[in-house]
């Protein structure tokens, strides 16, 4: 497509996840990681799937990046260290897949550093110390708002705790948080999950950028009004974009909401990859208009090509300080960009991660995931059954 050939795509969000069965920490570490496969398999097309036993296991940066680069029209992506330390061992993205990926493609990779706010101040302030000088290039800073076993919640307007560590942070160069909202990781309460305690930090730290994490899952109309009274927020919409495949009437009611609050400049694409195989999002995205009612609704003009672009990376780059002309060129002739030329335009989805797990003596054959379920299945621990689903859940 002509938008996706022109347009400087940057993916707020990849993760190459260690869902190994070693990895989960506790029971409900186990729970999420079954109901990571059961989501992944659920709201991804079957044809770019891959199976579960290769989607649990501890997924390489390499791979991800080979996915993001060779497989898709992508040209910069994210990695958020995630602190998931009460779920998984190594936090389920590990801080060292990061300092490997700024060390071999720093061309490509922008690096978020990781941290546990209710291990308290000082342990999370070293933590950040410590990520921070392993991963100096790093701009940002991934946190989620609660633990289990015990569970334990903070809240990012939180003058004693959240507040000297956004001011640490700001020290040492990092300019954005993103925070994980809107699904839950687990059966835990919802409400740490939701979006007014965002705008307490953002009111207080104009200087920071601020990312909700799966904008629009839950609290739409919430999310939309802090799009349009705080500069620096913004709406992230990893998982969010999944709806193109599994509920494209939800993705047109969030990203219309959206649109009308914030306007074109608060959006920022994410797909969460390996959770989604970029490409087929990028292209229904793409090929995404308005109905007639959703334009009636929203009082919105037909979505164009300008402002797709605005979305798929040049609002993150805006707001990121990105030069797009200078990552052209530090990017044109790469590795990967090599390696798409070389093999006649983009390769298959998933044929890097297959290689891999198949050299792994990984099974290559066998089902992507325990089959339908929705997020409120994910969520609950329930098995699910095949049919209509509803409801809200999560992804890390």
């Amino acid at each position: 497509m002509a938008l996706l050939d022109e347009a400087f795509v940057i993916d707020a969000i990849g993760h190459a996840y260690n869902l190994s069965a070693e990895n989960a920490a506790g029971p409900t570490g186990g729970m999420v990681r079954e109901g990571l496969a059961m989501l992944y398999s659920a709201w991804n097309p079957p044809e770019v799937q891959v199976p579960k036993a290769v989607y649990q296991a501890d997924q390489p940066i390499d791979v991800l990046s080979r996915t993001f680069f060779t497989e898709s029209a992508t040209d910069l992506a994210v990695y958020h260290t995630l602190r998931l330390d009460s779920l998984f061992r190594d936090g389920m993205c590990s801080h060292e897949k990061n300092v490997e990926a700024q060390a071999r493609w720093p061309q490509r990779w922008i690096a978020y550093v990781g941290v546990d706010p209710t291990t308290g101040l000082e342990r999370a302030i070293a933590d950040l110390e410590r990520q921070v000088a392993e991963v100096p290039n790093a701009i940002g800073l991934k946190l989620y708002p609660d633990q289990v076993e015990p569970y334990r919640t903070w809240r990012m307007d939180d003058p004693a705790l959240a507040f000297p560590l956004f001011e640490r942070a700001a020290d040492l160069g990092l300019r954005i948080v993103a925070v994980h909202k809107a699904l839950p990781n687990g059966p835990v309460p919802l409400n740490p999950y939701r979006v007014e305690d965002l705008e307490g930090a953002a009111m207080a730290f104009p200087h920071l950028q601020f990312e909700i994490v799966h904008a629009g899952m839950a609290f739409v109309e919430e999310t939309a009004h802090a799009l349009a009274r705080f500069p620096n927020v913004f709406a992230n919409l990893e998982v969010t974009a999944s709806l193109l495949h599994r509920a494209p009437g939800m993705f047109e009611e969030v990203l219309g909401s959206f649109l009308f609050w914030g306007g074109p400049a608060k959006v920022l694409w994410g797909t969460g990859c390996n959770f989604a195989h970029p490409q087929p999002l990028l292209e229904r995205f793409a090929a995404f208009s308005f109905s007639e009612r959703a334009l009636d609704r929203f009082g919105l003009p037909q979505i164009d090509d300008a402002t797709k672009a605005l979305i798929l990376g040049g609002n993150y780059a805006a707001m990121a300080g990105i030069d797009i002309a200078a990552r052209r060129a530090a990017i044109a002739d790469d590795e990967f960009a090599r390696a798409v030329r070389e093999q006649g335009g983009l390769a298959p989805p998933n044929s890097a991660w297959l290689a891999s797990a198949r050299a792994a003596g990984l099974p290559v054959d066998g089902p992507a995931g325990p089959g339908a379920g929705g997020p409120g299945d994910v969520m609950a621990g329930i098995t699910p059954t095949p049919g209509p689903t509803s409801g809200a859940g999560g992804a890390a």
